[in-house]
């Protein structure tokens, strides 16, 4: 471990400081989201995204395509008609994987001590609650 007391106040740059780096990652606001579905289904399509998550298409195409310049997902694009494009998660992507389970588990402990409710399919996700493949396919269809 280095000796820093030797560091001066105004050399510190508060954009380089790790918490910055993971909250980039991390902090939009349905980065967690994409990230936990890539990882629940493998790999995954856009139209998936649309479908689990109450999002537009074009922030979903941000998010997407910063979390793929982040390197956390790669996306494929198949040569077929029409072509199929499918995201999945890189090797620094799983990496984040346990952090992610660790600050749902927390907060899920906390809530659930606090008596709030809690979202059924994020708890599905999660082995919290028993799986329904019909909710989980198009969660937001009334």
């Amino acid at each position: 471990m280095s000796n820093t007391s030797s560091i001066k106040p105004s050399i510190y740059n508060f954009e380089n400081d790790p918490y910055n780096y993971i909250m980039k990652i991390i902090g939009n606001r349905w980065n967690i989201f994409i990230i936990q579905g890539i990882a629940t289904d493998g790999a995954t399509r856009f139209s998936r995204f649309t479908k689990q998550l109450p999002i537009s298409e074009k922030v979903l195409t941000t998010a997407l395509k910063q979390l793929e310049s982040d390197g956390i997902i790669e996306r494929t694009v198949y040569p077929e008609v029409p072509a199929r494009v499918e995201y999945s998660l890189t090797n620094t992507g799983n990496s984040i994987l346990p952090i992610l389970n660790a600050m749902y588990d927390w907060s899920w402990r906390r809530m659930t001590d606090l008596g709030m409710e809690i979202d059924p399919l994020g708890e599905m996700w999660r082995g919290y609650r028993e799986i329904d493949s019909s909710a989980m396919q198009d969660p937001y269809k009334k």
